[in-house]
Parts: C-alpha cells; structure tokens; sequence
C-alpha cells in the first residue's frame, strides 16, 4: 500500500508532524523560561554578593580605622624620645599612618583556587570613594564607574553581566559581575535536560500512534472487507451498530446506493415479468385468430378474425408502448428532472394538438382552459408523458358527445393541472387503486374499452419526481372523473 493511498500513513505522518510541531513550540519555550529564570537567579545573586561584600568591606573599613586610632595613641606616646630610642617601630607606624587604609588588595589566586569554574568566572572590584581600587577580586576586566544597578559589558571579546552598589555615607562603590557564558551554559543545560525525555519518547510515540490509529480504523477495514467480499446480489444494508460517527455518512450513502440498486433491479425483475404477463395474452389471440383465419374459407369469418387480430396487434401495440413508458419513468433521476423551465399552457395546446384528430374522431369536445405564464421547474418530455396518459385515459373512456377539458391554474404556492372529462368515472372506493400497475377498476373492466392498465402509474411516477401531488375526485357536472396534479412552485 503507497503513502499516497494509505490513510494510516497519512494519519501517522500528521499525528507525527504536528507532535513534532509541539515539541519544538515546547523547546523554544522552555529555552526562553529558562533564561528568563536563569536571569533573574544570577542578578538576584550579583546584588545579594555586592550587598554582603559591602558590608564586610564596611567593617574592615571599622576596623581599620580603629586601628589607626589606636596606632595614633601608641606614636603619641612614644613621642620623639620613644620614637629616637625604636627608630625601626616609630617608621612602621609612620608609614601605617601615611597610606591612611587605602591599600590595593588582590584576592585572585583567592577566587581561582576555588574549583568550581562559575566560581571562578565571577569576579569583583570595591572602589573608593575617589575611585581608586581598594580591592579587585578574580579576573576582574577593567569596569567602568556607571550608574548603580545591571550593567551589560564587553571586555577583550567577553559579555559580563556587572551590578554595581555605591554606599551613600562611606562612598565606596563594589560592583560584582561575571561572565555571561556561564548563564548561556545554564540556560542550555536546563533545556537539554528537559527536554531529553521527549526527545526519547518520540520514538515511542511513533509506535503509539501507529497502534492506536491501525485500531481506530480497523471499523473501515471491516466495512471494507464486508463490502469486497459480497457477492453482486447481496443488496441488503451494511450493519452501523459498530462503525463510528465519522463514517456514519459513508455507510449510509452506501446502504442508500444498495437500496437503490435493488429497488432498480425489482423493477425490472417487475417490468420483465409485466410484459411476459401481459404480451402472452393479445399474443395468443392474435396467433388464434390468424390460425382461425387460415382455417376458415368463408370470406365474412376470415374479415372478422384479421380484424380481430389487427384490434389485438393494436392492444400488444398499445401494452408494449405503454411498458416502455414506465420503464423510461422509473428510470427518470430525481436529480436530473427539475432542471429546467415548463409552460403548462405551452403544453397543454401541445398535447391537445396530438389528440385532436382522436377527439374528433369520437366526437369528443377537447379543449384548454389555461392563463399565460403558468410555468414549473421539471422535465418536458416527461410532464408530456404525464399529460397524454391523462388525456388518453379520458378520452377513452368517455363516450361520444362528450367533454374532456385541460385546466391549468397558477397561484404563489406553485401550478396546478387539472383533467377533467364526462366519462365512465370510478368509484370512490376504487380511486385509491387505479394508480397500481395493470389495475383496471371493474367500471372499466364491465366497459369495451380496452387497456393495459400502466397509465395512471407512469402519472404517478412523473408526479412523484416532481414533488407533486395527485388528488382524485369527481368530473364535469358529478360524472366521470377529475384528477388534479399540485406542482410546488418555481421559486
């Protein structure tokens, strides 16, 4: 199976990308958390250790001036006659008194020896209050006086990070500061370590995914091996008990498509077994009739049976027609018949015009009653369909001398069409019944009329994938028969 065509791979390839996605969204935030904590861990600790060496460099300060106090008793009293008799001690203490406590002290073998290398990269300078160093600690670079507080500097190619904290009342400044590599090398220590968890369990969860996406779609594999493995006549619905929602839709399209198929294949199972039925019949008469007229020398016999035989190729003639008919409306989309634009008046003068010369023929008044402009969404061909069959019905069973009228009205709520004629009627009992196939109501089966009995079926099969309805009452003046057909509107 191609990556192109899987849908496990392609499931498995997002699931994979997006966690991906996550994971790198998780990295640079957990980078930028670090440094932000990192950041304010180390200033918190550069002003903690200026504030502490302040304050001891502030009691040595004490201290010293103590002991310079101290140092000025001893020579006053020494005097020049002490000082003349301990010529050695008397220089010391002067040269003790003329440096006044501002000796340079250096603690960076102090610091180095340490061990600890972001002990080491820590550095710091106590200034006084003219500026002279009082004492510098480690590899301290050459900071400039600025104002208190953070200060970023640069120094033979390296970042340090500098606080700076100048006494108001002693006037000696101490800045703390060191290297800003070592918070980098924090910073990624933290990442790297938090994230080598997921960078291990990526592989995992690749294996997860894979597990849990083949059982997720294990349903669509059942469903599609329960499909491959039906044979052409098995139409009945797949099970949706098991399957689940997101291929609810798919299921059901397919178990409509199967209803679809097999409603097709009854009808035409109906269809075949309808003409065997009602072929045999005029077939077998009309084979009867010629043998008889083959048999028979008299000439008045003979006459009879060919026009016996005429009036059954006429009947075969008229069921066959008619079958074909309803085999073209059964076979008529819903979808594909309202598409287009019909004029019902159009097409009532179109199909008087077929039947004029039959009404004529029968004495029969055929006429339209139709306003202009009446139209509805559907299939020509097919509302024509609809229409001879109504007019035919009419007009065959209604007797000379009598009317058959084509009623078209128009309102807001869409079209009606209406047929009326004088004739023969049905039964109100039976009207529910005339729209089977090959039903003929016992008024018409006790009349000479001939027919199939497929009419009103095509009728209701073109009225059904119009939307409309059929309404059956009573004719001109309480006699014979009205059908009324309801359109829904254009729109």
């Amino acid at each position: 199976m191609s990556a192109r065509s899987s849908l496990r791979l392609r499931l498995i390839a997002m699931l994979l990308s997006a966690v991906l996605v996550v994971w790198l969204a998780v990295a640079v935030l957990v980078y930028f958390a670090a440094g932000h904590e990192v950041e304010e861990v180390f200033d918190a600790n550069l002003a903690q250790s200026a504030h502490i060496l302040r304050a001891l460099v502030l009691h040595e300060i004490e201290e010293e001036g103590e002991m310079a106090a101290k140092v000025r008793e001893v020579v006053a009293e020494l005097g020049q006659q002490g000082a003349a008799a301990y010529p050695r001690l008397s220089a010391l203490l002067q040269e003790y008194l003329a440096q006044g406590g501002k000796e340079q002290i250096s603690l960076v073998d102090a610091v180095e020896d340490v061990g600890h290398r972001y002990v080491s990269g820590s550095v710091f300078i106590v200034r006084h209050r003219d500026g002279s160093i009082m004492m510098r600690g480690g590899a301290a670079p050459d900071i400039p006086l600025l104002e208190d507080g953070y200060l970023d500097v640069e120094h033979n190619g390296e970042n340090w990070r500098v606080f700076q904290l100048t006494g108001s009342n002693s006037g000696l400044t101490v800045q703390v500061g060191e290297r800003r590599e070592m918070r980098l090398e924090l910073v990624g220590y933290i990442t790297r370590n938090t994230l080598m968890p997921l960078i291990l369990a990526l592989p995992l969860i690749g294996i997860l995914i894979w597990v849990i996406v083949g059982k997720a779609l294990a349903s669509l594999q059942r469903v599609a091996t329960s499909v491959s493995r039906r044979s052409p006549e098995a139409l009945e619905p797949i099970d949706e008990r098991d399957s689940p929602r997101e291929i609810e839709s798919l299921l059901s399209a397919l178990n409509s498509l199967f209803e679809r198929v097999a409603a097709a294949i009854t009808r035409e199972r109906d269809f075949t077994a309808d003409a065997a039925h009602e072929l045999r019949t005029p077939l077998a008469a009309l084979k009867t009739h010629l043998q008889v007229a083959r048999s028979q020398s008299s000439e008045r016999t003979t006459q009879r049976s060919l026009d016996q035989a005429l009036e059954g190729v006429d009947r075969a003639t008229h069921s066959v027609e008619q079958m074909l008919a309803l085999a073209r409306a059964d076979a008529m989309a819903k979808e594909r018949v309202l598409k287009t634009k019909v004029d019902l008046r159009d097409l009532a003068i179109e199909v008087v015009s077929l039947f004029s010369q039959q009404a004529v023929d029968r004495q029969i008044d055929l006429g339209v009653e139709a306003p202009a402009g009446v139209q509805l969404l559907g299939d020509a061909a097919g509302l024509q369909m609809l229409l001879r069959n109504l007019v035919d019905n009419a007009l065959r069973y209604t007797n000379p001398g009598g009317e058959v009228t084509i009623m078209v009205i128009g309102d807001a709520g869409g079209a009606r069409l209406e047929v009326v004629d004088s004739g023969i009627g049905v039964a109100p009992a039976e009207r529910e019944k005339i729209f089977r196939r090959f039903h003929r109501s016992p008024d018409v089966q006790a009349s000479s009329v001939k027919g199939s009995g497929l009419g009103l079926s095509i009728v209701q099969r073109i009225a059904d994938l119009h939307g409309a309805g059929i309404t059956v009452g009573d004719g001109l003046d309480g006699r014979g028969l009205r059908i009324r057909i309801d359109f829904p509107g254009v729109g």
